[in-house]
């Protein structure tokens, strides 16, 4: 019933996206013919950083794990983590938890230890895309100034949020390394919690060691601008010129888009994107119907950056000999 829930929620919200969407393009048509005639050498060159992306990815993984087990191979770690985001695609969201019970159980370690370094993870993308966020505002949004009142109050809105979300999550990261300084109160709890927590805990302890943590801070850096890299080659696979810098705007606001629980990402994605297109980099596109145009470049950037990723994942899964059905059973059933 539960699963039921999350599947009417998440498809209530896409359809909701779906529509403003489709309430802000005059011409589908139009959006279509911009979608299918990117260059292909940009559109591979964006693929391209799409796997480097996720390679990335594995490789931290591997490193916020070490402390719980060392040497954990790659080549099992980018496969799981095609199938985790693979997983992502349908309601609920499930695929941090599938693929950490599958990464523990090919490792013979704790899956409460591989859930907690996941959960690291998540925590250190959000406060790398908060401090590139913040170097862009510094140095370059004065040149890429909001060119309309709502594009005024977008920026507006996500330096407030910005700024709380970053205090909010220091903080957290402060409470944690506190929490992982010492396990003497650890004592005080009853067995059960305690055998629960300790291993749990021990998918943090990259936090104390500084080269795990170092290591973390620059993989993170590396990925995000990574995917930076990424939509500057989909921006110009569509466009004669637009700025590097300004894909960092572009990676920070799609980051909210993606956050909406829509299957894979879906409506949220296309629709930041092209919020941030039209009303902060309209000079790059067509004077006659940005609106359009700006429907067509995101919604191929998404197709472009999706469908291989989400293809190589049930590659993946189908070796694995799992399914959708059977990985998110799995999930829901050890999460009870």
């Amino acid at each position: 019933m539960k699963k039921f829930s999350h599947l009417g929620i998440s498809l209530a919200l896409t359809v909701l996206v779906g529509y403003l969407i489709y309430l802000g393009v005059p011409d589908w048509d139009l959006a279509w013919r911009v979608m299918i005639q990117g260059r292909p050498q940009f559109l591979l060159a964006g693929l391209g950083f799409v796997m480097l992306h996720m390679l990335l990815r594995a490789v931290r993984w591997g490193v916020l794990l070490s402390p719980v087990k060392r040497g954990i191979s790659v080549k099992n770690l980018f496969p799981i983590t095609l199938i985790k985001y693979t997983v992502n695609i349908i309601p609920p969201r499930v695929g941090e938890v599938a693929a950490s019970f599958l990464l523990a159980g090919k490792e013979q370690i704790s899956t409460a230890s591989v859930i907690a370094a996941s959960l690291l993870e998540r925590i250190l993308d959000m406060m790398t895309v908060v401090v590139i966020f913040g170097f862009y505002m510094a140095f370059f949004s004065h040149w890429y100034a909001p060119n309309s009142a709502r594009g005024q109050e977008v920026m507006l809105t996500i330096r407030s949020y910005s700024l709380i979300g970053f205090i909010a999550l220091v903080l957290g990261f402060a409470a944690l390394s506190l929490l992982l300084r010492s396990d003497q109160w650890l004592s005080h709890l009853p067995l059960r919690l305690r055998s629960i927590l300790v291993p749990f805990l021990d998918g943090f302890r990259g936090l104390q060691r500084g080269g795990v943590l170092f290591q973390s801070i620059i993989l993170s850096a590396a990925i995000w601008l990574v995917i930076t890299l990424q939509l500057w080659c989909f921006m110009l696979a569509y466009l004669d010129h637009f700025p590097l810098v300004g894909s960092l705007f572009l990676m920070a606001i799609t980051v909210v888009g993606v956050a909406i629980p829509t299957p894979g990402g879906a409506g949220g994605f296309q629709f930041f994107m092209d919020l941030a297109l039209v009303n902060f980099f309209s000079r790059y596109l067509s004077a006659t119907d940005p609106n359009s145009q700006a429907a067509g470049i995101s919604n191929g950037s998404y197709l472009v950056s999706m469908i291989p990723v989400i293809l190589t994942g049930l590659y993946f899964l189908n070796r694995e000999g799992l399914s959708f059905s059977s990985i998110s059973r799995l999930a829901e059933e050890k999460s009870k």
